[in-house]
């Protein structure tokens, strides 16, 4: 029998002037400022689409949790039996708060103790996009997800550095070897598509030489995060203490990298979901798939090199209010 499904998402009013001014107050120490730039914490208001988008695509969600540091949308109705308000000090140790780095909040929704076993990560600038079923995230109670191995690409204000910390932690676990010939079938799925290139020209490598990520929602079992923290939580935990990222942050992709090299995932099509960068992609393309939604899933990525960014907002507000001009129960 499948298991009740959660969302999650992660939401943060960087337009809020006492939010901004206790983030200042911090960061003026923070010497990793290439990243943590004005695009972690920007807010398109587009939120209130989310749910929407939510309400229609997915009906049969169990809970939706909204993660905030104390922040609560105006329009939201709080007393939607489906909805459950998180604050950071709800399942973050004070000791850690306040805190503005997302690895931190990420890496510790396994404490949310009302969180179900199955449940989906979403950051506020991933939204569906289409009709889902809850197989599309979960099958036999195991995340969709699709495994890639793909070389890590340092860029400068990239995660590239977490992401190499996560795979030193999967190359002390397991074996590469091991995991393709016990997941045969899925490694080499068709459903991989082009992405079997880049595991294929990586083959010969004896370790794990890094997992393709694409930035969109992620199927999670809790049990990742409880079996993963009770191995490495004072590494974990050496996270927690950053109010800021940091170059010796892990983030999430570490738990998502567990599942996958556990062989605990089921393949999900490779073209499901689309990236784009807001700083580099027409707006037309953009606009023309949130109209049609060819994709299920699309991430509406910020970056440094956004030069427009109230254009975008203007840009994004029209598009999806078109596509959902309805209040969803969540909204007063």
């Amino acid at each position: 029998m499948e298991e009740k499904i959660d969302f999650v998402i992660t939401w943060v009013d960087g337009s809020d002037d006492k939010w901004i001014s206790k983030k200042n107050s911090y960061q003026k120490n923070d010497e990793n400022k290439l990243i943590n730039t004005e695009s972690r914490y920007r807010d398109y208001d587009t939120l209130k689409f989310w749910f929407r988008s939510v309400e229609k695509y997915a009906p049969w969600v169990n809970k939706i949790f909204l993660i905030t540091d104390n922040q609560v949308p105006d329009w939201i109705d709080p007393n939607n039996q489906k909805l459950k308000l998180i604050n950071h000090d709800d399942y973050i140790n004070k000791e850690y708060l306040p805190t503005f780095n997302s690895n931190v909040i990420e890496l510790s929704v396994g404490n949310i103790e009302e969180l179900s076993e199955n449940f989906v990560l979403f950051n506020d600038d991933t939204f569906l996009n289409d009709f889902v079923e809850p197989s599309y995230f979960f099958k036999n109670n195991k995340p969709r997800d699709l495994y890639a191995e793909s070389p890590i690409i340092s860029t400068k204000g990239s995660v590239a550095h977490a992401m190499v910390n996560d795979m030193e932690i999967i190359n002390e676990n397991f074996n590469k070897f091991k995991f393709y010939k016990k997941n045969w079938s899925k490694v080499f799925n068709f459903k991989n598509r082009a992405k079997l290139l880049r595991t294929i020209a990586l083959l010969p490598n004896r370790n794990f030489s890094g997992m393709w990520n694409s930035h969109l929602p992620v199927s999670y079992n809790k049990k990742t995060f409880k079996d993963v923290w009770k191995k490495y939580g004072n590494e974990l935990e050496r996270t927690l203490k950053n109010r800021f990222r940091t170059p010796y942050d892990y983030n999430q992709w570490l738990m998502r990298y567990w599942q996958l090299a556990s062989g605990n995932y089921d393949v999900r099509e490779a073209t499901s979901g689309i990236v784009f960068d807001l700083g580099d992609t027409n707006t037309r393309v953009i606009e023309n798939e949130v109209k049609n939604h060819k994709h299920k899933m699309i991430c509406l990525n910020d970056t440094d090199n956004v030069t427009n960014a109230d254009n975008i907002k203007t840009m994004l507000f029209s598009v999806f209010n078109q596509k959902f001009p309805e209040k969803s129960s969540y909204e007063i």
